[in-house]
């Protein structure tokens, strides 16, 4: 992806991960736990996303693919952020 695209989609991921923190789990939000990155590689560009949990650990895979929460006891549904940005929406 270009630059400009690749700033495009930064921007849609870091509002739906805003939006999805809404109303979810409350209590438990990453929202403020996300970092973002952008790196340009020649005319290639790659956006990353990078999720800490509560107890220091990257969280990224369960966050965007979903994962089983023991303490709930259940599979909770990741929240596709990335996947969605990169196809607009």
């Amino acid at each position: 992806m270009t630059r400009a695209e690749g700033k495009r989609v930064l921007a849609r991921a870091k509002a739906l991960a805003n939006a999805a923190a809404i109303g979810r789990n409350p209590g438990h939000s990453v929202a403020d736990r996300i970092e973002w990155g952008i790196k340009y590689h020649g005319i290639d560009t790659t956006v990353g996303m990078t999720v800490i949990g509560r107890d220091g650990s990257d969280v990224s895979m369960a966050h965007e693919v979903g994962a089983w929460n023991k303490q709930a006891g259940r599979f909770v549904e990741g929240h596709h952020v990335m996947q969605r940005a990169a196809r607009g929406g």
